[in-house]
């Protein structure tokens, strides 16, 4: 897949290699998928969780460790570090344009094939990537850490992938080695449609009752729930007349209105008055059939084991986390880091009529201290979690505008 204040810094949903449903077998057969050495049952893998998004170690072809995002909403491998496409000499074989969610006009990107990933122990030969040059997405700055790609279907085609958001680890297993226990949590079938894994199970409640759904499960974006199409038509949900910015896509910034669902509901788990997304897409024709995803903000809450090949996926609740409330900033503020640590904060846009917008910050406002204290002390995951700590808590922002500098400070609350 896909703000800063609902945790969404990007979606990546509308590219992908087509799925050809192929048995474990044929993965085999053609070298397809990630292998390791015969008696190894599995491989654990720690990881990096940055505003919901999980980060893993990678190597491309004897490379140096390179960091990389994992996405089950991304059909493809992809590249996104100029400096490492360079000095690996990577070659392409054509270029494509890559048209996803987002403002601005379709990407250039360019084909690699028939190289080598490396995850641990996890090989996998022969593999396609698609490159797209840092000026054209930056990823790091919008998760506040260093990005030089996306893993996607690849690591879950062939293999049981459990990411364990407790213990921050991902847990690989060769599918014919893995044994299907009640203790591995609560089972749900998959669908798998153009390499990405979408459930049915979800319910939704909307004005006019349970609607049907569809929704794709992607570790790749950080929000809750992601409404599409649907979301425009104010007969079956509510939301705020005002568009606001959601998220960085593939194609630029991601607009459109934040609402509340009455209730979604997974098995015996439910929540109420859910934050939604709405982008601006669309309206589906059958308003019967939503469609949509669940992001990080979602999944993080749970033990999520997805098996592709068998069509299922489990869910274990992480202790009483999944009662938590669901996070959203108080502010307004959507930022982006920059800088060689990722730890010098510029306001990327301010939602109207918010605390922060009230007060004066502006889009292009670097942040020097927060509360005090000077920001690079702070990730961007934790210059957030201060954004949206508690309605009625005082912020105060001291700032650089060109030349000037500002003290500037306002109370966070609800923004709808």
């Amino acid at each position: 897949m896909r703000t800063g204040w609902m945790l969404t810094f990007f979606v990546l949903l509308f590219f992908s290699s087509k799925g050809d449903g192929r048995t474990l077998d044929s993965l085999k057969e053609f070298g397809l998928g990630f292998h390791w050495l015969n008696g190894q049952k599995k491989v654990e893998i720690p990881f990096e969780l940055h505003a919901n998004l999980i980060v893993i170690p990678l190597k491309i072809n004897d490379s140096d460790t390179l960091r990389f995002l994992v996405d089950t909403g991304l059909g493809t491998t992809l590249l996104t570090d100029s400096t490492v496409f360079k000095k690996m000499g990577l070659k392409a074989t054509r270029k494509i344009e890559l048209k996803g969610l987002g403002e601005g006009e379709a990407i250039q990107a360019m084909v690699v094939i028939g190289v080598k990933l490396q995850v641990d122990r996890a090989i996998a030969m022969n593999q396609n990537l698609i490159y797209v040059s840092s000026d054209q997405l930056n990823l790091s700055d919008f998760v506040g850490t260093q990005i030089q790609g996306v893993l996607g279907y690849e690591l879950f085609s062939n293999l049981v992938v459990t990411l364990d958001y407790a213990r921050q680890k991902m847990i690989l297993i060769q599918n014919q080695d893995y044994r299907l226990r009640k203790r591995n949590g609560k089972q749900f079938s998959l669908e798998v449609t153009d390499n990405k894994p979408y459930i049915h199970a979800a319910k939704i409640l909307s004005k006019k009752g349970e609607q049907t759904n569809r929704l794709l499960l992607d570790s790749g974006a950080g929000h809750v729930l992601f409404l599409e199409g649907a979301g425009v038509d104010s007969s079956l949900f509510s939301f705020s007349n005002q568009e606001v910015y959601l998220g960085k896509g593939l194609n630029g910034a991601i607009m459109g209105n934040m609402g509340r669902i009455s209730q979604l509901s997974l098995g015996p788990w439910s929540w109420s008055n859910v934050p939604t997304a709405f982008p601006l897409t669309k309206l589906l024709k059958d308003t019967s059939r939503i469609q949509g995803s669940l992001g990080g903000e979602f999944l993080r809450r749970y033990v999520v084991t997805f098996n592709y090949l068998q069509q299922y996926v489990l869910f274990k609740p992480i202790g009483r986390l999944w009662r938590r409330p669901f996070e959203m900033g108080l502010s307004g503020l959507n930022l982006r880091a920059t800088g060689g640590r990722f730890r010098d904060y510029v306001v990327e846009s301010v939602q109207a009529n918010s605390p922060a917008d009230e007060a004066g910050v502006l889009p292009g406002d670097a942040i020097w201290l927060i509360n005090g204290v000077r920001s690079t002390q702070y990730s961007l995951g934790e210059v957030y979690r201060i954004l949206k700590k508690k309605a009625g808590k005082q912020v105060e922002l001291f700032i650089r505008r060109g030349n000037t500098y500002h003290l500037i400070s306002f109370k966070l609350r609800p923004l709808f």
